[in-house]
């Protein structure tokens, strides 16, 4: 179990709803399908369940579109207490990656946009403190983590679907299939959008070797992976 996974109080119908971390062993038998079927039937284990699966995706994911500002944990949690209030949207259990994705990006897509805001009011504002990107200590590798510092700049200039459509297929590997379902979109428009992110992505970085050859390398994984 994570150990820096909390209990989480969260308000449902007319009062509030303890779920508590259990052992990660007391779920690992369980498939997708059969996880999600416990999280919409509002089974009391589910959510921690749930944390034990995808919190390090989640959490790589906030890091890598956010930046590895302060506040990522906040973002997880915040993430997870709309995941447990609109899993009864999921459709096709076995689409469950997807759907915890779609959770995370709505949410994140909410943040960049009250970010945007703050950064527009604060324009003119020497003394207030800028969404200025953060390096990911938790990446080993300091050509890694200078490229992801750097692609933090080139992101800011998409827009946010193509933005986590880029993050979600090249830096965190899902599959196109899963990149729609997070989207909320058809397989065809979510290949579109990634084809023109990385399009636009590449004519960003193609005069720094640097980086152009890191995400060159990226894509050759995803795509031959």
């Amino acid at each position: 179990m994570d150990p820096r996974a909390p209990q989480f109080k969260i308000a449902a119908a007319a009062h509030a709803q303890t779920v508590e971390a259990l052992p990660s062993r007391l779920g690992a038998s369980l498939d997708d399908g059969a996880l999600a079927a416990l999280a919409v039937a509002r089974d009391p284990h589910a959510l921690a369940l749930l944390w034990d699966r995808f919190a390090p995706g989640v959490r790589a994911l906030v890091r890598r579109t956010i930046a590895g500002r302060a506040d990522v944990e906040d973002l997880v949690q915040d993430i997870f207490v709309a995941l447990l209030r609109s899993i009864g949207d999921l459709k096709d259990p076995r689409a469950l990656r997807g759907f915890v994705y779609r959770v995370a990006s709505n949410v994140l897509c909410d943040e960049l946009r009250r970010r945007r805001r703050r950064k527009w009011l604060t324009l003119f504002r020497s003394d207030e403190q800028r969404d200025e990107p953060v390096a990911d200590h938790t990446i080993a590798d300091p050509s890694v983590r200078f490229a992801m510092l750097r692609l933090q700049r080139v992101f800011d200039q998409l827009s946010d679907e193509l933005r986590m459509a880029y993050v979600l297929r090249v830096i965190e590997g899902l599959e196109l299939e899963e990149v729609a379902v997070a989207l909320d979109c058809s397989l065809s428009t979510a290949k579109r959008r990634v084809a023109q992110a990385k399009d636009l992505v590449f004519a960003s970085v193609r005069n720094d070797p640097t980086i152009s050859h890191f995400i060159q390398s990226r894509d050759q994984e995803v795509d031959h992976g």
